[in-house]
């Protein structure tokens, strides 16, 4: 029994250790890159070909959705929880394309937590509601 304990207990931190996030969203410092949009409010978009900028930097997410170009500043909180402004972007119309732009304006301003890992931003409403999530986009050579 104490082996099969001290089993579980191995297994237990292998894995707690495999999966490294912040949600200290200071961290986001770190993570200045090109990203692909995954999901949207609870909504799979994989297959649609978002692709975000994050400039921690100057605290700005930025790129395309569907039809839109976007920009949406932020600012990392005192406790370490996110304040989103609500997006600016073009106003072009695209046939079959613009689904999901209407939902991504309402969201962002939303935003208060981020979930941070080596390839993914998650972000979150004040609720642990997933808002956002983003995976890293691998360098091209």
């Amino acid at each position: 029994m104490k082996k099969f304990l001290a089993l579980i207990g191995i297994c237990t931190l292998l894995f707690s250790c495999g999966k490294n996030v912040s949600k200290d969203a200071t961290d986001l410092q770190e993570k200045s890159g090109k990203y692909s949009l995954l999901e949207m409010d609870g909504n799979d978009i994989s297959g649609e070909n978002f692709t975000f900028e994050l400039d921690a930097a100057n605290q700005r997410l930025s790129g395309k959705t569907g039809c839109n170009n976007f920009v949406a500043s932020y600012e990392v909180e005192e406790d370490g929880s996110l304040k989103f402004n609500p997006p600016l972007g073009t106003k072009m119309y695209c046939e079959g394309q613009m689904e999901y732009e209407e939902t991504f304006g309402e969201i962002v301003p939303k935003i208060v937590k981020v979930e941070i890992s080596a390839e993914e931003l998650v972000f979150l409403s004040k609720a642990n509601k997933t808002l956002l999530k983003l995976q890293k986009q691998q360098a091209s050579e």
